[in-house]
């Protein structure tokens, strides 16, 4: 009886300690993975553009490796004969006259025209302004901290300010996610396809697709000056309004995106939203049926909610929702 009972006795400490060694590994394994999380999904990553010679046709000139390619220099790679316009040049287009009269916001320069409105109607308020460029280079995009990577966010107008922006809205909030296609400014920097894609081209045609009929080769050859991915289109082919969408998100909310009349004509949207006695935002129906009563040929919808925010000359001049968010981008003018 002594005897079973020392051993009994013996067998109780190597229990606990292998349940301390179980629980240690644990606590060890949760710390690990967390460590994980934070360098993978919450901290800064700097990352590093794409070699966009890789998407070069047969017919554009090859460019060294590790060199990332300006899609102006993609574009003007073929010859073109020299009677042509210059791609990204609406001199011809470009209004001669004042575009700003009666507006509440106007900027007029003779290399961009923008009036900016405000509309309250329907329990909504919501700003358009209207914009013309004189050279494609006059669109701009910029990230915040002047960083391209994943986790990378400041507040708009910190950015919109940084760039010295006259006019500037937030775009699709690329740094949030590690999948779309993004290139800004001629540079690609990434080339994973995922959701609905807007592509501005050097010549100043603005188009939309989804992943499946978009093909990154022949948009690299021809010249893509900006890209987003976040979506969706707001208008079909010929410029119609939408009733069905590529979207969860179909209720009402804060609202941003822009639309396109003509190479070298644009135009920016800014719902504001989830503020009952001020606005309570649009739907994509709405939204697609505003852009087509604005008489645009495509339009496309961009990050939403807090982050719909619109810049002019170093202000805020909509009503975020809570005051606005950090964002990774914005779309601006200078």
């Amino acid at each position: 009886m002594g005897y079973s009972n020392n051993q009994s006795r013996g067998k109780k400490p190597i229990k606990h300690n292998a349940f301390k060694v179980f629980l240690r590994d644990l606590i060890l394994f949760g710390i690990a993975l967390n460590v994980f999380a934070l360098f993978h999904h919450v901290l800064p990553q700097k990352l590093q553009p794409v070699d966009a010679s890789r998407y070069m046709n047969a017919t554009t000139t090859t460019t060294p490796q590790n060199s990332p390619t300006p899609a102006t220099e993609l574009l003007n790679a073929t010859p073109t004969p020299t009677a042509a316009p210059v791609p990204g040049d609406f001199s011809a287009a470009f209004p001669a006259t004042d575009t700003g009269t009666g507006a509440l916001y106007s900027y007029q320069t003779d290399t961009v025209r923008i009036a900016i409105n405000r509309v309250q109607e329907n329990s909504v308020t919501y700003f358009v302004a209207d914009v013309y460029v004189k050279n494609i280079d006059a669109l701009k995009t910029a990230f915040a901290k002047g960083k391209y990577g994943k986790n990378i966010y400041d507040f708009p107008l910190t950015t919109a300010n940084e760039n010295q922006a006259v006019f500037a809205v937030t775009g699709d909030y690329y740094s949030a996610r590690s999948q779309g296609i993004v290139v800004r400014n001629g540079t690609l920097y990434r080339d994973v396809p995922n959701t609905d894609i807007c592509v501005l081209y050097n010549d100043g045609e603005l188009k939309t697709y989804d992943s499946a009929n978009f093909n990154l080769t022949e948009a690299v050859s021809r010249g893509v000056w900006q890209s987003w991915s976040f979506g969706p289109p707001l208008l079909d082919e010929n410029g119609g309004k939408l009733s069905e969408f590529n979207s969860t998100l179909t209720d009402r909310h804060p609202r941003s995106a822009i639309g396109y009349f003509a190479p070298g004509h644009y135009c920016f949207v800014v719902v504001d939203g989830r503020q009952k006695d001020y606005s309570i935002g649009m739907n994509l129906t709405e939204l697609s049926a505003l852009f087509e009563s604005l008489g645009c040929k495509q339009a496309y919808n961009f990050d939403g909610g807090a982050t719909a925010v619109m810049m002019f000359q170093g202000n805020v001049i909509n009503q975020p929702y809570k005051g606005g968010r950090e964002s990774g981008d914005i779309i601006y003018f200078i």
